[in-house]
């Protein structure tokens, strides 16, 4: 009986541990007049922005991604490794961001940012 309620509870894990790291199917968004209203420009508008924080150049936008091919809801943003922020590729939701001053603001933390989804492309 033991045994039976061990298998139970490591299978039982196991799904919620799958449940865990599951990761969105990202679409790059590829139509470069799609709009991102976020910031009232075009995908091909918002792609090379520079990224900051603190005041100082983070990374830049390298591609705009969304759960579909037409809605933009997401950046990837290619860090440059400075700001504290690892020199890597991530998807950042778009309620990270500001635009403020004529600047593409992120507005979370690198501990917050390091547990976005690596852009692997």
């Amino acid at each position: 009986m033991f045994a039976k309620k061990l298998s139970i509870a490591l299978v039982a894990s196991g799904l919620l541990a799958g449940t865990a790291i599951a990761q969105t199917a990202w679409v790059e968004i590829e139509n470069d007049n799609v709009q991102v209203t976020e910031f009232g420009a075009s995908v091909d508008q918002v792609e090379d922005w520079d990224v900051f924080a603190g005041g100082a150049k983070i990374g830049e936008v390298e591609e705009v991604v969304g759960t579909d091919a037409a809605t933009p809801t997401a950046l990837v943003v290619d860090f440059d490794g400075s700001g504290g922020f690892a020199d890597q590729d991530l998807v950042i939701p778009l309620d990270q961001f500001a635009w403020e001053n004529n600047q593409l603001v992120l507005n979370a933390d690198a501990a917050t940012v390091g547990s976005f989804e690596v852009w692997d492309d």
